[in-house]
This record gives structure tokens, sequence and C-alpha cells, in this order.
């Protein structure tokens, strides 16, 4: 696939700032958060449309996360897909995945990489620089 140049946008834009993915939850939601996150990324096919969803309703964030050579897209859409999906930060979504199978975690990664690949293939084509 072509490379894609580094796309900037002011954190206040990027949609992750407004909702729960960088944020501090009470004490009391963490441990909920950390069941649903873990239960999102086990089911591959709810976890591939979740990243879905994040790249149709947050487009600045993914932009600029997904344009980023050095960032970890995988681990991006993933905490993406939590926080938007059932609100969860993601330091909890980071928990969940240490809890899931090796096996498991190969499965939400070939999940995510299916969804980053969509998402590339379309800015690629919207841009006419595929």
């Amino acid at each position: 696939m072509k490379k894609i140049k580094r796309v900037f946008h002011h954190y206040q834009k990027c949609e992750e700032y407004r909702s729960d993915m960088w944020k501090a939850i009470p004490i009391e939601q963490r441990k909920d958060k950390q069941e649903y996150s873990k239960n999102l990324m086990i089911e591959d096919d709810a976890f591939f449309d979740a990243c879905m969803l994040v790249i149709e309703a947050w487009p600045y964030s993914c932009e600029a996360a997904l344009t980023a050579s050095t960032m970890n897209h995988q681990a991006w859409i993933g905490h993406a897909a939590c926080a938007y999906n059932h609100g969860a930060p993601e330091d909890i979504t980071r928990l969940a995945w240490r809890e899931l199978s090796e096996e498991q975690q190969d499965l939400a990664n070939a999940a995510a990489d299916k969804a980053i690949f969509i998402w590339k293939e379309n800015y690629l084509k919207r841009f006419n620089r595929a």
C-alpha cells in the first residue's frame, strides 16, 4: 500500500478528545469497563464492527492517528473502539488486553488490521492517491 503523508489536527478537533478515551473514570466503573473491553475484543466480529464505527464517526481522530507512522495503529483503533463502544478509557482497554489469550489477541489484531486497511484504502481513494 502507498505511504500516507502524516496529517496533524489540533487535539480539540479530534473526536477522541470529547470521548472517554483519555479520561479518568470513577473507580467503581473500572472493573465493568474492563470486562466490557475484554468481551468486545474476544468477539472479533463485534470488535471489527466497533472499529468500523470509529472509522465512520471519528474522521479527524482516525486521520491524525492512522497517518502517524510511529503510532501503534492496532492499539489505537482498539482503544478507540472500546472508548466509542462503551466508554472505556485507553488504560482500562490495556488492562483488558492483558487478560486475553495469545490466540484472542491475534484474532483481535487481525480484526483491527482489517479495519485499518479499509480506512487506508478509503483514505487514499478519497484523495485520489491510490
